[in-house]
């Protein structure tokens, strides 16, 4: 993979990191209107309750929409040039699976190729570290191999 192909990748993760946030940011939008009350209208209980109860889950949606943000510049900042060892902004493979080292990101497709994000703070980095193309290791009591490295 050169650093075009890496670039499509860069792209894919982030464009589905947006389109979550975008996601989120409407979440937070529906549940701060469900939870506003005509102050000019009389309402029960029972309305007061779920108002309260989508305010609650707005500020919920509102945390994760700051996550997502602080994702997604991550993703930006994140350096994706072609790299001989694994590090953060590597793409690795073993086993048949892809993944980006560096982020915490769900399953996305990029060309045909699924890959997923695999953060620094994963109990497999540390063995993953700094290894080369071709190189083994052990995790979880089972022996791989990197057969893709970028």
């Amino acid at each position: 993979m050169d650093e075009v192909g890496k670039q499509r990748v860069k792209d894919a993760l982030i464009g589905q990191a947006e389109a979550e946030l975008r996601s989120s940011r409407t979440d937070v939008t529906r549940h701060d209107s469900a939870a506003k009350l005509d102050q000019d209208s009389s309402f029960s209980v029972d309305d007061q309750s779920q108002s309260d109860e989508a305010g609650d889950l707005g500020g919920l949606f509102e945390g994760v929409v700051d996550r997502q943000e602080g994702v997604l510049k991550q993703l930006k900042d994140l350096d994706f040039g072609i790299t001989s060892s694994v590090s953060p902004g590597a793409i690795v493979g073993f086993d048949g699976d892809r993944y980006v080292v560096g982020v915490v990101a769900a399953q996305f497709e990029c060309d045909g190729v699924t890959y997923e994000g695999l953060s620094t703070d994963a109990p497999i980095y540390p063995a993953l570290e700094g290894l080369r193309l071709g190189d083994t290791f052990s995790f979880g009591g089972h022996d791989h191999r990197i057969d893709f490295l970028a």
